[in-house]
């Protein structure tokens, strides 16, 4: 392992001598960031740097960065590692949300507790096989609950779907739920109780530091990350 390293870090000086990008770049991110952000960006991106491949990785599971290779890497939160170098992208905004025929049968919660009278569609981690505690944000303070769930899945974008059918009230990153705000299949449900929940942020090696790939990428990812991001526009525009 440290004959790999030590390759990797002459490969990595070498191409910190190169003043374009070019070659490969390993990205990492969680697969409903990759899905809704990151991969509708990367035509984009070859445009600007067209001797770059990009090898994207979706998935949920924690890697080392360093061990497995990997370039640049967005997460939600902050491991510790002192070998890493982070960048906070955005927040991570996760609220409520139900379709209006849902609501139009079932009265509209106006606090967290209210959720106990409701259907409720949950989201189960792969990796743990946890179930969500949704949060809240009463006063200064951070609440948790744990609804009752008539349906559970383990993806976000399904959980997004089933609330959009009128399967009950769910919780999702803004993300996912911008695109149903804006044809009108969702609704903020809550949303003066709406959390900002860590950040999604970039992260990659202290060897990568001067890489020309990496440089372009981290400043592409400042790009399609502005502040505030378009999903939270459309987010805060809706009631």
């Amino acid at each position: 392992m440290r004959l790999l390293r030590e390759a990797e870090e002459i490969e990595q000086a070498a191409a910190a001598a190169r003043a374009e990008p070019a070659g490969f770049i390993k990205v990492t991110a969680p697969l409903p960031i990759g899905a809704h952000i990151i991969a509708p960006a990367l035509p984009r991106f070859r445009e600007q740097h067209p001797k770059v491949i990009i090898d994207l990785r979706l998935g949920d599971r924690f890697t080392d960065l360093v061990e497995e290779g990997i370039d640049v890497a967005i997460r939600v939160g902050e491991p510790a590692d002192s070998r890493l170098i982070a960048r906070k992208l955005a927040p991570n905004r996760i609220c409520a949300f139900a379709s209006p025929s849902y609501l139009a049968s079932r009265r509209r919660p106006e606090r967290p507790e209210d959720l106990v009278d409701h259907d409720c569609v949950n989201f189960r981690y792969q990796s743990s096989g946890q179930t969500l505690r949704w949060p809240f944000k009463v006063g200064d303070k951070v609440i948790e609950i744990v609804p009752n769930a008539v349906t559970i899945v383990d993806n976000s974008d399904a959980v997004a779907a089933v609330v959009a059918a009128g399967g009950g009230i769910g919780i999702s990153p803004t993300y996912i739920a911008a695109p149903y705000l804006r044809r009108g299949q969702l609704v903020p449900v809550l949303k003066e109780f709406a959390v900002d929940r860590s950040s999604i942020t970039a992260y990659w090696p202290e060897s990568r530091r001067g890489n020309p790939n990496v440089k372009a990428f981290v400043s592409f990812l400042g790009e399609i990350f502005p502040s505030p991001t378009a999903w939270d526009a459309v987010f805060s525009s809706v009631s």
